[in-house]
């Protein structure tokens, strides 16, 4: 009998396959701990306003290789605080530069139209631009001008969603860059 009650007593319990509620609960905890987290410093505010910025500087380095790549005084104009048109010749306000494929791009006869409130570029949705009207052209040899063609010093344009990044064109060089 001796023998039966200590095999018995040693055999190690039966494992379940499911979790235990206590593990289930603190599972449970660390998720709210980090949904609160993502709602209070939500990422991706700082995502959409990098993007956006990223967007107009890059906007901004074509319209510098289509002054070159053209020979004219190529230029942005900015309207209001929403978007910006492009232009091949600043001095010719009436012909807008042709669309390069982006999807931002709102003229419905593929000319380059930015808007951000436009439903096509809705992943830049309330985002604005200051100065809220502003042309920066640039020469045939890329550097910054106004639409007369007179140097300017440094310009620096700030986009805005929730904070707000610069992007600045160097004088002289034409070089942007968003510090």
């Amino acid at each position: 009998m001796r023998t039966q009650l200590s095999a018995i007593s040693h055999q190690p319990a039966a494992k379940s396959g499911g979790f235990t509620l206590i593990e289930t609960i603190m599972v449970m905890v660390i998720i709210a701990i980090l949904a609160v987290v993502v709602v209070v410093r939500n990422p991706f505010d700082a995502i959409k306003l990098r993007s956006a910025a990223r967007k107009v500087a890059g906007d901004i380095r074509y319209v510098q290789k289509l002054a070159i790549s053209n020979q004219t005084r190529a230029g942005m104009e900015f309207n209001g605080n929403y978007g910006y048109s492009v232009y091949p010749n600043i001095t010719d306000l009436t012909n807008l530069a042709v669309s390069p494929g982006d999807p931002c791009s709102t003229n419905p006869s593929n000319k380059f139209v930015v808007d951000f409130n436009d439903p096509r570029c809705g992943n830049f949705e309330n985002v604005t631009l200051a100065p809220s009207s502003a042309t920066i052209a640039f020469n045939p040899l890329g550097s910054p001008v106004n639409a007369a063609g007179g140097a300017i010093g440094p310009v620096t344009i700030t986009v805005t969603y929730n904070g707000s990044q610069d992007i600045i064109v160097a004088a002289g060089t034409g070089r942007v860059s968003m510090p």
